[in-house]
């Protein structure tokens, strides 16, 4: 199995931005995620400031910013849903020593 098919197959929403906040890849469950809540069809392409509000967005900057530094190597936030809870978990990736991207996971509830 490839990754994209491994990455497709997650019950978890996938979303990778590159360094400059382009969305780069969207696996099946956060397409179908992206559909409920913004009702969006195409997210690849888009750049995050599109889908976020100014004030998550800075925070967003921030954190691109600490992992571009490497002052740490995963974020994560609980956030309050219509339905539940998410936890949000974002990994940064590198080219070399370089910011390449940010892997994104939504998980439903929280994790532990």
């Amino acid at each position: 199995m490839d990754v994209k098919a491994m990455l497709d197959n997650l019950d978890v929403a996938a979303v990778a931005s590159d360094a400059d906040f382009n969305v780069i890849y969207i696996n099946e469950k956060g397409k179908k995620s992206f559909k409920s809540l913004f009702n969006l069809d195409k997210v690849v392409g888009m750049n995050m400031v599109e889908c976020h509000q100014p004030e998550t967005f800075e925070k967003l900057k921030v954190l691109y910013q600490d992992f571009r530094e490497k002052k740490m190597s995963l974020n994560y936030v609980v956030m309050d849903l219509p339905d539940g809870k998410a936890t949000v978990v974002n990994v940064p990736f590198y080219d070399g020593d370089t910011l390449a991207g940010v892997v994104e996971m939504v998980f439903e509830g929280t994790l532990g």
